[in-house]
């Protein structure tokens, strides 16, 4: 796998993932700092068992993505019984054509980052009703060896992965948010409401 793919990609689901928290409100605006990334003010959480949670969900979608065995990465904001209530859906897809060559200086994919977060600011209005006491969990789709791998492999024993029962739940409640190249991959990112 790229290791520039991964890198960029972690660094940008971590601004993901805290800008969705701050939209979304699932915390109060208090325990979050502006910073900037991409050109534009982001948004990141302060609260350590939070960076925490999220730090170490990243590690393990960073082994998936070396492995190469990444398929989907869903953020949910769930609701007090931690089902969702929305769903932040990240795919990724292989990109047979990539050349090397092409925005070897990563210009367009930066540009297509800080769109992603922009568009997200822009859409937050469709979850502003949400109620007070929800949650996030994320969830992230590799295969059954992988998920053995990283349970054997003692870097990743401290937060292990849960298999979760497989469940389709089909919705048409969908806002897609952007498609887009990063090296050798194509990011697909679109939000579910339940």
């Amino acid at each position: 796998m790229d290791s520039c793919f991964v890198d960029i990609t972690t660094e940008f689901l971590c601004v993901a993932f805290h800008s969705i928290l701050y939209y979304a409100s699932v915390y109060p605006k208090s325990i979050f700092e502006s910073r900037k990334k991409y050109n534009i003010v982001v948004y990141r959480s302060i609260h350590p068992e939070v960076n925490q949670y999220i730090d170490l969900c990243l590690k393990s979608i960073a082994e998936c993505l070396k492995s190469n065995q990444l398929g989907c990465v869903e953020f949910a904001v769930t609701d007090s019984d931690y089902k969702p209530i929305l769903k932040f859906v990240f795919q990724f897809d292989r990109n047979n054509y990539f050349n090397e060559t092409t925005d070897a200086y990563l210009i367009q994919a930066e540009q297509n980052l800080r769109a992603f977060c922009l568009k997200l600011s822009s859409v937050s209005n469709n979850f502003k009703d949400l109620p007070e006491d929800v949650s996030f969990t994320i969830y992230v789709h590799t295969n059954e060896s992988t998920a053995v791998s990283m349970a054997a492999n003692p870097e990743f024993e401290d937060f292990p992965l849960v298999e979760v029962e497989e469940k389709q739940e089909e919705t048409d409640k969908i806002i897609p948010l952007r498609r887009f190249p990063v090296r050798n991959h194509f990011i697909d990112t679109y939000i579910e409401l339940k």
